[in-house]
């Protein structure tokens, strides 16, 4: 089995009880498993420095962006809703299934979301729908504690974020600045087209 990628069997998993009495399972690297992860890790990372740009606004016709303004109030967005927003930019050929987990995305899980190891650099996988305040928290995942948030805002706000990642002594430069001027010239057109 592999989780985001990784071998389960480098992991050693163990379960914390949370002082509300809630279990969290946490996975520790083998030792032996230290220089596959690693390698892994690299691969992963130099994979999405190189990977193609989203086609964005380009590949949007007028219909489909006064389909998207019609479904989703950009003002007023919950979680549910922008995963669903993400996916449709994927299903629509704006967005690449990479940008779309750059983007903030998850991956449904029955009725959980699951973020990625990778590209988050997280040390775990993690239930981003039961997500709270002390869980480690990056500047493209949703907003904490809200219900719902204005995704434009939002997306101007990730573009002051630093957007690189440090592995072993090298800078990797993901070009997430790019995807949110993407993502906010496409906000920018559905908002019109509404």
């Amino acid at each position: 089995m592999t989780i985001g990628g990784f071998q389960s069997n480098w992991f050693n998993v163990t379960t914390h009880t949370m002082e509300n009495g809630n279990k969290l399972p946490i996975a520790t690297l083998k030792d032996e498993y230290k220089d596959d992860f690693a390698a892994f890790t690299k691969n992963k990372l130099e994979q999405l420095e190189q990977r193609e740009p989203s086609a964005g606004l380009d590949a949007l016709t007028d219909e489909q962006l006064k389909e998207l303004s019609e479904k989703y109030d950009t003002d007023d967005m919950t979680y549910d809703e922008y995963q669903s927003f993400l996916s449709d930019l994927v299903d629509m050929g704006a967005l690449t299934e990479t940008d779309r987990w750059l983007a903030g995305g998850a991956r449904k899980a029955g009725d959980v979301y699951i973020t990625p190891v990778l590209p988050c650099m997280s040390v775990s996988i993690r239930d981003a729908s039961k997500d709270t305040l002390s869980m480690s928290r990056l500047s493209y995942d949703f907003p904490v504690g809200m219900d719902s948030v204005d995704v434009t805002e939002w997306v101007k706000y990730r573009a002051t974020s630093d957007t690189a990642y440090y592995f072993s002594g090298k800078r990797y430069d993901l070009d997430i600045n790019e995807l949110n001027q993407t993502m906010s010239d496409i906000l920018d057109a559905i908002n019109r087209a509404g």
